[in-house]
């Protein structure tokens, strides 16, 4: 596997899951709140649109100009 593959599933796949169970793990227990939701639901949220964001810069970085 290519170094340009390997950056690619890491910020298109690895970069979200690693995020969303880092974030899992990390705020189980708090009972903070952010924008009148917990903060782990804020944080899957959050996810939602950063996993996009990541697709969409994996793609645009490495796989754009295999495409006219």
């Amino acid at each position: 596997m290519s170094l340009k593959t390997f950056f690619n599933v890491f910020i298109g796949l690895v970069l979200p899951v690693a995020s969303v169970i880092g974030g899992l793990i990390y705020f189980r227990y708090s009972e903070h709140f952010i924008l009148g939701f917990p903060i782990l639901y804020f944080w899957m949220f959050l996810w939602f649109i950063l996993t996009s964001v990541c697709i969409s810069c994996s793609w645009f970085f490495f796989d754009k100009k295999n495409y006219d």
